[in-house]
């Protein structure tokens, strides 16, 4: 398995994404958001997806952001039909113009429609922690493959969450979780590496564990929702996420066909001032963190981590010791940069 500094990534990406028909500024902001998933450890949402995003744009299911349509405004609020754009820009886009409503109207929200894949979803939210407000996106999207809780059939995607708030002295906190068991790139990592599931990810038809992570591809498996056995709480979730991201976006809830293809998401961004002056806010959020890290650890245990502490920590390691990437992930990076006729660096 390489180690890539994370700079030769950035520059070789964005001559990938160039080379596919995205022009220069998006492709440096997609590429980005790859990469910076790399380096805070989410490898399922990082340069693994460069080849189909390249490939898609090449063949036209991906577009350039521009093409897209805005089909209900108000004041506060957008639906926005994404016209097959190229998700990541995009959502930075819908979180900027949700956090621009909400410092005029206390509440902004921005809801997207046939968006193409965006990404880690952990990278928005602060957006609005960064301008005083608290952050929020999810997503009725990530292919459905996740069983209901007592169920053993694919029936919702992974509909995943994240929330930002800012804190007083530290880095906003950053919650980006998804309400299967594990985000289904996860599953790609683990084939990537040659490695098995954990019992309690998979089932298959009969409710039997599946280990055999080049079974999930198939669609003869589901996953099963977070908590596993006990998932009814991350089941109960993945239903409300399904129907506001799902419902207010116009994409459709999760149906056998929904109504314009599921995957929308619906960013919103609350103006803390509205309610109470931010610097007390991060006041109240830090004493918050204060005490939970107080807390004696278990065994095995060094420390109390709060959300998004772990992902601050691998990012400044790994921009040090460089990017781990599968054998097979970067075989698949070298092959799409020969179609397009972009020079990889020599490791």
């Amino acid at each position: 398995m390489p180690t890539i500094p994370h700079t030769t990534m950035l520059t070789l990406g964005r001559a990938i994404l160039e080379a596919a028909g995205l022009p220069g500024d998006q492709a440096e902001i997609a590429i980005g958001h790859l990469v910076e998933s790399n380096l805070m450890g989410h490898d399922s949402h990082g340069v693994i997806r460069l080849p189909g995003y390249a490939r898609s744009l090449v063949a036209g299911d991906l577009l350039p952001v521009g093409n897209q349509r805005i089909v209900r405004e108000t004041p506060a609020s957008l639906v926005v039909d994404a016209n097959k754009s190229f998700g990541i820009v995009l959502a930075y886009e819908a979180m900027r113009q949700a956090v621009a409503r909400a410092q005029q109207h206390t509440f902004g929200g921005v809801a997207v429609h046939r968006s193409g894949h965006i990404g880690r979803l952990g990278a928005f939210p602060p957006l609005a922690a960064e301008q005083d407000c608290i952050g929020v996106i999810m997503l009725n999207g990530g292919a459905r493959f996740t069983a209901p809780y007592g169920g053993v059939a694919r029936r919702l995607p992974p509909n995943p969450i994240a929330i930002s708030v800012p804190v007083e002295g530290m880095p906003p906190l950053m919650l980006d979780i998804t309400t299967s068991v594990a985000a289904g790139g996860k599953v790609d990592v683990q084939l990537a590496r040659g490695l098995s599931l954990p019992e309690g990810w998979l089932v298959d038809a009969e409710g039997n564990p599946v280990t055999d992570p080049a079974r999930f591809r198939s669609g003869d498996v589901a996953m099963l929702p977070l908590g596993g056995p006990f998932g009814y709480k991350g089941y109960g979730l993945a239903m409300m996420i399904d129907a506001i991201a799902g419902g207010l976006s116009w994409a459709g809830c999760s149906a056998d066909r929904p109504t314009r293809g599921g995957s929308g998401y619906f960013a919103l961004a609350i103006k803390i001032e509205s309610f109470i002056d931010p610097a007390e806010y991060k006041a109240e959020t830090r004493a918050l963190v204060d005490w939970v890290k107080s807390s004696p650890t278990m065994p095995g245990h060094k420390k109390i981590y709060v959300p998004g502490e772990i992902e601050e920590e691998t990012r400044q390691r790994r921009i040090q010791d460089g990017l781990p990437i599968e054998d097979t992930t970067w075989e698949q990076i070298t092959a799409v940069a020969a179609e397009l006729g972009v020079a990889v660096p020599t490791l």
